[in-house]
């Protein structure tokens, strides 16, 4: 204990290990060790600063990220606490020269089969099944063609991918290159990584404060005055997650990953929409339905009015609302019926060549799946509108900023027949601000809304019920149409 007093980062070291344990929630027997060796244990080495300490002598201090601890648990740590060997990457990393020299791909005709393994680090070698699978992937590299190596599980695709960054690596082209795995084999990828090759491997993945501190620290070379030297960076290669990507994290797309910059690019990933984005794709939706419709030709006619653009671009208010209350005839499968009619022809139009939903629906499934429920898809659209027209009116922008339900004032329908005791004109008024808020059979979310009555007089809802909901798996629950 008194060695330990000594130490006068043992407070926060303790503070740390108690960190972790509090989150350890889920220990079952008392034989477990609760405490994880692993968090006393240095990742990495990330700067290097001076500092003068009581007695007025000048101490060096390392920014240390721990195994099994994300980047914002980094500390501030003495020489003597850290493996030298640790200070050695760190210091060999900074030694680097930042090379601004672009490499290109080397000719075809410089391709050379590797006629046996070289030696990688820490004495390994290839096994002749990998040198094969290693050669397959330089020649495809050579001659610019796309390939997947499709070895079993079990037979080293990860090293045969390491050692190939590796050899176009020792050809002068030093990165970046990027990594995109499942969140469970990035532990074994940065392993491999570090077993096989010198490569400096950045893990990318983690909260907010985390990803900064890479930003910071793992990144970027930086001049005399701190500025980051555009062009060149301190890894090599980067591995992350397909979520991270999906997250459309700017700071991944700056960086030149060659032909992966188009997919970042344009892949389908998240990112936000114009309002005449919006517009298009629910014309098209709503187009698409039409074509395939049967049913009540009051709606048919009203879709195809509501989603005609008019001439002077402004919004049409309809209000042919008959027939609402009509059920949208549906067959039953397997039951014989009359002949169905010929599809009906959605009248010609120049703007639907915009809105063709050949050209912006592309997926088979979602097709078939749109067709199926394409009915119920036009008695929703038509009900929202008049809900929104009729029920809400001018209060809906009130309704949306959250509202309480209460303080909202229009005519809601109360039928003698209720689906609890305590259903009562304000519960339906809840229930029709909450279509208008959440959508169609967003029970869980309407439940959790705290403008609604029903979080009051039912409590919340289950949070994976509502995590699924708000998935839109309610949507797929009917299935696809095969």
């Amino acid at each position: 204990l008194e060695e330990l007093e000594k130490d006068k980062r043992i407070h926060q070291k303790v503070k740390r290990f108690k960190a972790k344990q509090q989150l350890n929630t889920f220990i079952t027997e008392m034989d477990d060790e609760p405490f994880n060796p692993d968090y006393v244990e240095v990742d990495r080495v990330l700067d290097v600063s001076e500092s003068t300490d009581e007695n007025g002598e000048t101490v060096t201090l390392y920014l240390v990220k721990w195994c099994s601890l994300p980047y914002e648990d980094s500390t501030w740590e003495l020489k003597a606490d850290i493996d030298q060997s640790k200070i050695d990457e760190f210091e060999r990393i900074g030694a680097r020269t930042p090379n601004t020299k672009r490499v290109d791909r080397p000719p075809a005709a410089d391709w050379k089969k590797l006629e046996g393994s070289r030696e990688y680090r820490n004495g390994n070698a290839l096994r002749e099944y990998q040198l094969e699978g290693l050669n397959w992937l330089t020649f495809n590299w050579y001659n610019s063609r796309n390939c997947i190596l499709a070895d079993e599980m079990g037979l080293g695709k990860t090293i045969q991918s390491i050692t190939f960054l590796y050899e176009i690596y020792m050809k002068g082209i030093e990165g970046p290159f990027l990594v995109i795995a499942p969140l469970s084999t990035i532990p074994n990828w940065e392993r491999e990584f570090r077993t096989w090759t010198e490569l400096n491997v950045v893990v990318y993945h983690g909260s907010q404060a985390s990803r900064k501190t890479i930003q910071a620290y793992e990144m970027y070379y930086r001049d005399a005055q701190g500025k980051i030297i555009k062009g060149v960076y301190r890894f090599h290669a980067v591995i992350t997650t397909f979520e991270m990507i999906l997250a459309d994290c700017p700071e991944l797309r700056s960086i030149p990953w060659g032909r992966w910059s188009d997919i970042l690019a344009h892949g389908r990933f998240k990112r936000p929409l114009k309002e005449s984005d919006v517009e298009t794709i629910c014309r098209a939706l709503l187009a698409y339905c039409l074509l395939h419709y049967r049913g009540d030709e009051n709606i048919k006619s009203f879709i195809w009015d509501l989603i005609t653009p008019s001439e002077d671009g402004t919004t049409r208010t309809l209000t042919n609302h008959s027939g609402l209350s009509t059920p949208v005839p549906r067959g039953r499968k397997g039951k014989k019926g009359k002949p169905q009619a010929p599809p009906p022809q959605t009248p010609r139009a120049d703007w639907l060549a915009s809105c063709n939903p050949d050209h912006l629906l592309q997926e088979d499934s979602y097709k078939r799946h749109l067709k199926h429920h394409c009915n119920k898809v036009l008695l929703r659209v038509r009900m929202l509108y008049y809900l929104r027209q009729e029920v809400i009116g001018d209060q809906a922008e009130r309704i949306l900023e959250g509202a309480d339900s209460r303080s909202v004032d229009f005519l809601s329908p109360f039928h003698a027949e209720v689906p609890a005791d305590w259903w009562d004109s304000e519960a339906d008024k809840s229930l029709l601000i909450g279509v208008f808020k959440h959508g169609y059979e967003k029970y869980n979310s309407m439940r959790a809304d705290p403008a609604l009555c029903f979080l009051e007089r039912v409590g919340m809802p289950d949070a994976k019920a509502i995590a699924a909901e708000q998935r839109g798996s309610d949507m797929m629950a009917d299935g696809v149409e095969g």
